[in-house]
């Protein structure tokens, strides 16, 4: 297989991404008040803290849908530019490292 063939597969991948909405949601989100984090990490693993309690979580992504799924239940977290808004309204801003 010369080189181009093998470049291929990886543009298909790339574009089935782009065309699935794939954006990088890797980083902390927080509420305002600092008492509930997200540290989403780039292997599908996140890390809850609320009120100072971690708990490991996996998600996924579909379009602007981030789905936390933990031992205790699933939830799904809406992708608003720099912003995740939880099931009960509430607002997660995205760090600056």
């Amino acid at each position: 297989m010369d080189r181009d063939m093998k470049a291929i597969p990886i543009l298909l991948l790339l574009c089935a991404l782009q065309a699935c909405g794939y954006r990088d949601i890797s980083g902390v989100y927080a509420d305002e008040l600092g008492t509930t984090a997200y540290d989403f990490r780039a292997d599908r693993r996140v890390f809850i803290t609320v009120l100072e309690v971690t708990v490991a979580a996996d998600y996924t992504t579909h379009g602007d849908d981030i789905i936390v799924t933990t031992p205790q239940g699933t939830v799904v977290l809406a992708r608003q530019d720099d912003r995740l808004i939880g099931p009960t309204g509430q607002v997660l801003m995205r760090r600056s490292i």
